[in-house]
């Protein structure tokens, strides 16, 4: 039988402790973040990229990339209408998919409204080393909606997370 001590980790060699001893932390590998302060707004029905956008290579196909989507004020122009967001992605210079809805139908009109911010977080795992670009995209069902009126700041931030 081995006898049991306590070593200090003050005694432990740097380079005693290696990546095959201390995996499977959910450990940062970058984070890349675009910050927009501008009106931002559509009076397209049909999808249309907003502006908001951020690319990131992640370093293995095993990673994951977190997103954040934060800021903005919504609002109208010309008449109430109901705005929706969604987030797109594309891998190099490939065309944008849709990935995931960040606010469906949201009711802009005089009165009670609310000029609430867009506030999303989504994991996505992309198998991919090449570069990945993020980009919200909007559409209004009437008149104009407005991501972020009165130049309210809004930003995308791409977190890698290691396996």
């Amino acid at each position: 039988n081995m006898a049991l001590s306590t070593i200090g980790t003050n005694s432990i060699a740097d380079s005693a402790v290696t990546a095959a001893k201390a995996t499977g932390f959910g450990k940062i590998g970058q984070v890349q973040s675009a910050y927009f302060a501008t009106n931002i707004s559509t009076t397209s029905t049909s999808f249309t990229t907003s502006g908001v956008t951020d690319s990131i290579t992640l370093s293995s196909t095993s990673s994951k990339v977190l997103i954040l989507v934060n800021g903005g004020r919504s609002s109208f122009s010309g008449g109430e209408c109901e705005g929706t967001n969604k987030l797109y992605y594309k891998v190099g210079s490939g065309s944008d998919s849709a990935l995931i809805d960040l606010k469906v139908a949201e009711n802009v009109q005089s009165g009670s409204y609310a000029k609430t911010p867009c506030s999303f977080n989504y994991l996505h795992s992309p198998s991919s080393t090449t570069e990945l670009t993020y980009t919200v995209y909007f559409k209004t069902n009437a008149n104009t909606y407005f991501l972020s009126s009165d130049s309210s700041p809004i930003n995308i931030t791409l977190i890698e997370v290691l396996a």
